[in-house]
């Protein structure tokens, strides 16, 4: 069996090196009270006692036994017991394991039900994506701007637009020419300018 000396003070064995080194330096700490309050009457000695305990300088078993070494002191000294505070305990003596808290039970579903769902949320959003694609396209075919939907048509349209409006402009200089050469006298009979008869101005007009 393994020397556990190291782990001894005054009766208690230790849970680790470090424990028992506080309790040592606690021991020490006791005497240094015990040298200074010796002969102090006893509101002195309870007031010493109080900021002790409010300070937490004594916090194993060997600094315990100090301060109940205090408290039988005190009451010798004719303290009342209400004056008197228990020495405060910073350790839990019981390791009662924790009850589990009681929790509604569960019910797994089944698989059937998970995959009917996943489908009826694939479905949705085929069906969202669907509609969204089609307000796409009907907003690029209905843009005035030319896209690359409509721009094929875009550009007929404008050519078109261009084209009329030339042939207008032609038919105008002919008929002007046509004007020109009756006021002049020519009789050279025009050449055949694609213009219809309705559209040629008789003379003396």
């Amino acid at each position: 069996m393994a020397d556990r000396s190291d782990l001894l003070v005054e009766g208690y064995c230790f849970g680790s090196q470090a424990d028992a080194q506080r309790a040592q330096a606690e021991l020490k700490k006791a005497e240094f009270f015990e040298s200074r309050l010796a002969g102090r009457n006893a509101q002195n000695v309870l007031a010493v006692y109080n900021k002790i305990l409010d300070e937490k300088i004594f916090v194993t078993p060997a600094g315990w036994e100090y301060l109940r070494k205090l408290q039988a002191q005190l009451k010798e000294m004719g303290v009342e017991d209400e004056k008197i505070r228990p020495v405060p305990l910073f350790v839990t003596f019981a390791h009662e394991e924790e009850k589990p808290v009681a929790r509604e039970r569960i019910i797994p579903k089944k698989k059937k039900d998970t995959a009917r769902s996943a489908l009826r949320v694939s479905v949705l959003i085929n069906i969202a994506l669907a509609i969204l694609v089609g307000v796409m396209f009907s907003i690029a075919i209905t843009s005035d701007n030319p896209n690359i939907i409509n721009y094929r048509n875009a550009v007929l349209d404008e050519y078109a637009s261009w084209e009329q409006e030339l042939t207008e402009r032609e038919k105008e200089v002919r008929r002007k020419e046509i004007e020109l050469r009756i006021g002049s006298g020519t009789e050279e009979a025009p050449e055949d300018d694609g213009i219809s008869e309705e559209d040629k101005i008789p003379a003396g007009e």
